[in-house]
């Protein structure tokens, strides 16, 4: 069986597509954050990574491990289908690099179908061996990083603003253990939630089809089968191939001709 294509791929180099674009704007929005280091010494830029630092990295106090949780469809969100037009077609987490259409964006008939809007649910967990970087930390998440009230965050990818919410903070201290010889980490667990949407179309990426002749009879409905048989089946020109007392004859009134009009594609 015939694998169906992918409706958008992501892209691991360019961190474009569903999930890639939010997880990339997640580290953006974490990447700038520091802590006042010794006196006379420069703030400690704060790490930011996926999950739990891999082994091979030094790990470096303090430093904001992000993970997913989960991606559901956001149902209480969803509504009635309905068409996009062209002036406002948007791609989630693509948009910028989405190519014209066939013709330029003036072609007529270019619609898709509204996304539908997924909520994604991210842990953010904040790592720290000093109790007052612990306190500094706790204290902008909760002014600024993550407010209380429901917060907007820039994603590059699709240059649009994503809604964000804050859904709980947890203490997970870890405990200094003697048998290990590990030390105590202070450790905050923020969990928030995203909006993301995802495309129900495919935008078409073919040529639009131009008619280079259409003819448009009016026939009398005793003598369509005729008419049809007679003058349409296999005839590349009537107008050429019959004249006008010939059609008049298998049942034609009068007819339409033009030529040059271009058909717009649809979306699939």
């Amino acid at each position: 069986m015939a694998v169906r294509p992918l409706r958008d791929a992501p892209d691991l180099a360019a961190h474009t597509g569903f999930i890639l674009a939010e997880d990339e704007m997640m580290k953006d929005h974490f990447s700038d954050i520091t802590v006042p280091g010794p006196p006379s010494k420069p703030p400690i830029k704060v790490g930011v990574w996926y999950r739990w630092p891999e082994g091979e990295r030094q790990i470096r106090y303090p430093f904001i491990a992000i993970d997913l949780l989960s991606a559901d469809p956001a149902y209480d969100l969803f509504t009635s289908d309905y068409y996009v037009p062209r002036e406002d077609l948007y791609r989630p987490s693509i948009s910028p690099t989405m190519p014209a259409p066939p013709g330029g964006w003036a072609t007529q008939g270019y619609a898709v179908r509204n996304p539908l809007p997924f909520r994604l649910t991210y842990q953010v967990a904040v790592h720290c061996r000093n109790a007052h970087h612990d306190r500094y930390l706790h204290s902008i998440f909760k002014t600024d990083a993550l407010p209380a009230r429901p917060f907007w965050l820039w994603c590059a990818a699709d240059e649009k603003w994503r809604r964000s919410e804050l859904v709980s903070t947890v203490v997970s201290d870890l405990s200094e253990t003697t048998e290990s010889a590990t030390k105590r980490i202070f450790r905050k667990v923020y969990t928030m939630t995203v909006m993301a949407e995802v495309p129900q179309d495919r935008f078409v990426d073919s040529v639009a089809y131009q008619a280079l002749r259409v003819f448009i009879p009016v026939v009398d409905r005793e003598y369509f089968d005729t008419y049809r048989e007679t003058i349409l089946n296999d005839q590349p020109d009537p107008l050429a191939d019959f004249t006008v007392e010939e059609r008049a004859e298998q049942g034609e009134y009068t007819h339409v001709w033009h030529e040059g009009h271009t058909l717009p594609a649809s979306s699939g």
